[in-house]
């Protein structure tokens, strides 16, 4: 007895809960109908965005199309459910890129010129350390260690970086109908070059690559990019004074996912862009002792052209689950196909400009090379932009897209020798005071000398 008498509790519980989550499941399409809906979408014009009737089911239906219930519009069968999520969506409605693009072109310059500073720093850093000969030096001057196999070929010298950052737009979500652009992921970046030095001047070329992958909590969907650039860089260097520099461009694909919050369904947008890049750096190296001291300013900026897109929305059949009467397509010949119209993606482009003042604190420990990085960081990113709602809702609490303006970056890593041929190092770091932001990153490596 006491067995079934905790069967029929569990049983009953279960009853309770699963309207629960069966209205959880559906919340964003209550109604299941699309909201580009050819049938029952924005075409019917005033009908459709200024009135919003709240389907009933115990509600009388006027079956001579005359509307006289509480969730019909029109008349003379021209029925139509209006969804308040479609109507007062703005970002919830938006394709990934109006809002993401314009932080993933300042992640993929932060990575470059992150990989070509390291570089230039260990070149000269081997220069000074009188490191010559092939094979791999080890160096306790500059950010990072030395990645480097030195004047393999020609003189030549090839290295290699890598990188992965934590990302995270912290904006409060709270529903579909007011605007957010929240959003997290992770991006990962390589790059890889070669260089040649000539007296204190350094000419070198980089290939880099940055890959995202984005869950966009506005819109409830995924946005993944990947960026693929090529560039050149030069640098020369005083007894104090180090002027670096570097340019690129390339290319890049875009993936984006969202959700039809008319009827769960999935959008799909795929598209390209074209992007250009720059950097500047000025640093000076003051040493006492086992410590360096190294102040320094920077310049760096990308601009990216995305291409016009399809959002590409899925069809709907010919019933549409619900009131039959009221979502049947199939009362006329004329309406027998019930379509989707796709969001056409109008060409956007994004740009980012980072100033940059900071300094630098290592100690040389002979095999360890402990370090301190500080920088403030003044920027211009573009802001995301959201599609405008099809109607007001009376919400004065309207989320505005984050405006980035400054940050201070906050690090520090080892440097470490094993042997004379085995080289490689950590480094971790935080980005801070970026409104509605939150950053992480860290990085190792190791090298093997030949």
């Amino acid at each position: 007895m006491k067995l079934i008498r905790i069967l029929a509790a569990a049983l009953l519980a279960v009853m309770m809960i699963a309207p629960f989550l069966i209205n959880t499941a559906s919340a964003a399409g209550t109604y299941r109908i699309s909201c580009k809906n050819d049938a029952y979408g924005f075409q019917l014009g005033s009908d459709y965005t200024q009135v919003a009737y709240v389907y009933d089911a115990n509600a009388a239906k006027n079956v001579t199309g005359v509307n006289g219930g509480t969730y019909l519009i029109g008349s003379d069968y021209n029925e139509a459910y209006v969804g308040n999520d479609c109507l007062y969506a703005g970002a919830a409605d938006t394709n990934g890129t109006a809002v993401v693009a314009g932080d993933v072109a300042r992640l993929a310059i932060n990575a470059i010129v992150g990989a070509v500073s390291n570089r230039i720093d260990m070149a000269y850093a081997a220069q000074n350390s009188g490191a010559s000969a092939t094979g791999l030096s080890f160096t306790t001057q500059g950010d990072g260690f030395s990645m480097s196999a030195n004047k393999i070929v020609g003189g030549l010298s090839f290295w290699a970086d890598y990188g992965d950052s934590s990302i995270e737009n912290t904006q409060t979500y709270t529903s579909v109908r007011i605007d957010s652009m929240r959003f997290d992921g992770d991006a990962s970046s390589y790059s890889i070059g070669v260089d040649k030095t000539f007296g204190k001047a350094l000419v070198g070329l980089v290939v880099s690559s940055l890959n995202t992958d984005i869950t966009t909590t506005f819109n409830t969907g995924t946005y993944k990019q990947d960026v693929d650039t090529y560039g050149v860089y030069l640098a020369y260097k005083t007894s104090v004074i180090q002027l670096d520099l570097g340019m690129g461009q390339g290319d890049s694909s875009i993936t984006t996912t969202r959700i039809d919050i008319g009827n769960d369904s999935t959008i799909n947008g795929k598209t390209t862009a074209d992007i250009s890049y720059s950097h500047a750096r000025i640093s000076a190296n003051f040493s006492r002792g086992r410590f360096t001291l190294v102040p320094s300013a920077s310049y760096r900026q990308m601009d990216m052209d995305i291409a016009a897109f399809t959002d590409d929305r899925a069809n709907e059949g010919l019933t549409v689950s619900g009131d039959g009467f009221l979502f049947n397509a199939a009362e006329s010949a004329s309406a027998a196909t019930t379509l989707v119209d796709d969001d056409s993606i109008a060409a956007r482009s994004v740009s980012t400009e980072t100033m940059s003042v900071g300094v630098k604190l290592q100690a040389n420990l002979g095999k360890l090379v402990p370090y301190l990085d500080f920088s403030y960081n003044s920027e211009d990113t573009t802001r995301g932009a959201y599609k405008v709602e099809a109607n007001t809702d009376g919400n004065d609490a309207e989320t505005a897209a984050t405006n980035y303006s400054s940050s201070t970056n906050i690090g520090g890593g080892v440097d470490f020798m094993l042997g004379s041929h085995i080289t490689g190092g950590v480094r971790a770091g935080k980005v801070t005071g970026r409104d509605d932001w939150e950053e992480s990153y860290m990085a190792g490596s190791l090298s093997i000398g030949f």
